[in-house]
């Protein structure tokens, strides 16, 4: 499907939330709310790098399924972030 956001492949293994997924790394990111897109992904893979950065443009939502290498983020027209970004 053309267009679509690459997934990554969700791991998790016995982990159910952020604190048990974080393995002492960062695993939440409220400062990059309104941040453009490209510094978002950056901050983020330098505070986590087991994550894989997955960006949503307007309209889009993720996976309901809860995973530790994965961080969506949910940028508007512009390309500046509107969520907090948030592993899971």
């Amino acid at each position: 499907m053309s267009g679509w956001p690459h997934y990554p492949p969700c791991a998790g293994g016995t982990c159910t939330d952020i604190i048990c997924c974080s393995h002492g790394h960062k695993s939440s990111w409220p400062e990059l709310f309104g941040k453009k897109q490209a510094e978002a992904q950056a901050t983020i893979h330098r505070d986590n790098p087991d994550v894989t950065v997955v960006i949503l443009p307007p309209g889009r939502v993720g996976l309901p399924d809860f995973c530790c290498n994965r961080v969506y983020v949910t940028v508007d027209g512009s390309g500046k972030v509107t969520n907090t970004p948030t592993v899971g």
